[in-house]
């Protein structure tokens, strides 16, 4: 069951769903949160080959986004993350979507891994996998409404501990392939 705009209310005002640092209760929409992009981008440097059997270490660029902006070009991929750090209880999980506005100019925030099962333990930020499908240079800036994040209520409680491969995520991270093999 996904959470309405009345029960994310209650629950963020009973502490039952922590959003640090800070929250803004006009970011609360029907079914869920806005989110904002974070200071920070990682762009992959190109010409490299990434075997996934392999736990190399994929390179990128750290960059801190201007208040200017950061120009996404068509066909550009970069990382970032929430400005929010989330925290809930272990019997809910959320979802992370686009928001429909951006994603009519070709901006998606994420490519597949759109359930986030891992802030139970800790606050975690949520990477953003940011592609620009569109004809149109999008210029992101930080702090700007970015993505909606969706809530449900679990039949039972998670009963595992998060994953730590990211363990203490507060800001954007590069993938970590050690544990693309499930160990």
């Amino acid at each position: 069951m996904i959470l309405s705009d009345k029960t994310i209310r209650e629950y963020i005002d009973c502490g039952k769903i922590e959003i640090l640092p800070q929250f803004d209760h006009a970011d609360i929409r029907p079914t869920g949160i806005r989110l904002h992009l974070s200071e920070e981008l990682l762009v992959p440097i190109e010409g490299q080959t990434i075997d996934l059997s392999s736990d190399v270490e994929v390179q990128f660029q750290r960059i801190t986004i201007a208040d200017t902006g950061y120009y996404l070009k068509p066909n550009m991929f970069v990382l970032g993350s929430t400005s929010e750090r989330i925290l809930t209880p272990s019997n809910i999980v959320c979802h992370l979507e686009g928001r429909s506005t951006i994603a009519r100019l070709g901006l998606s925030i994420h490519c597949t891994s759109g359930v986030i099962d891992s802030t139970h333990d800790e606050a975690r930020s949520i990477v953003l996998e940011i592609k620009n499908s569109g004809p149109f240079e999008i210029i992101l800036k930080p702090r700007g409404a970015i993505a909606m994040l969706l809530f449900s209520e679990l039949t039972e409680p998670i009963s595992q501990r998060s994953q730590s491969q990211y363990k203490g995520q507060q800001a954007v991270l590069p993938p970590n392939l050690k544990y693309i093999k499930g160990t």
